[in-house]
């Protein structure tokens, strides 16, 4: 189960006893300053897989996008040439596809990369849950007060939110404690100020 924030989102698995969970599995963090549809776009890419097949034990695997791609590409190029299109156009066309669709599909893994860090492990995620309710009370905040000083606090909540799933993804959470009470402590002040 998904559930979708304006700084990322928190993934969740629900127990087989049909209990609520305590603590998503994965949480993503947005970049701060993406745009509205960047954002969409890095949310699709999370939950979409990009599998691999493998053709063979000697052959390189090969995105299921891009097969798709060759397969879809060779019955429109049969298509078109029984639709009486030169041979010269239809050929480069049917090459190309494939190769267009593996370089988008690299450009997508490396936007997500530099724009989505991913926290996984119940430390870490428990961690990260507080600091993201927190960021989520700032947002609310935003929306019912429209004011310069509140969008400006979740801004810099959205920072600190960004650099601690920073930390998370290059420490444990024993070994960068004093860092991460140091952020807690500074999203705590800029929820209390925001509130008051």
């Amino acid at each position: 189960m998904k559930e979708n924030t304006r700084w990322g989102w928190r993934t969740w698995t629900v127990p087989s006893d049909g209990s609520l969970p305590e603590v998503p599995h994965q949480i993503g963090v947005i970049a701060p300053g993406t745009g509205r549809l960047h954002r969409l776009v890095l949310r699709w890419m999370a939950t979409r897989t990009s599998g691999r097949v493998t053709l063979g034990p000697t052959l390189p695997s090969v995105r299921r996008s891009t097969l798709c791609a060759v397969v879809l590409g060779l019955l429109g190029g049969l298509f078109a040439i029984r639709a009486s299109v030169a041979v010269d156009v239809v050929l480069p066309v049917v090459a190309l596809v494939p190769l267009l669709i593996e370089r988008l599909e690299d450009a997508l893994e490396t936007q997500e990369a530099v724009h989505v860090r991913r926290i996984q492990g119940e430390a870490a995620c428990r961690y990260a849950r507080r600091l993201g309710a927190l960021q989520d009370h700032l947002v609310v905040l935003v929306l019912h007060g429209h004011r310069y000083d509140l969008r400006r606090a979740a801004g810099v909540g959205h920072g600190l939110l960004w650099d601690t799933a920073g930390l998370l993804q290059l420490q444990d959470t024993r070994t960068a404690s004093a860092a991460l009470i140091n952020r807690e402590t500074l999203m705590l002040r800029l929820v209390d100020q925001a509130s008051a």
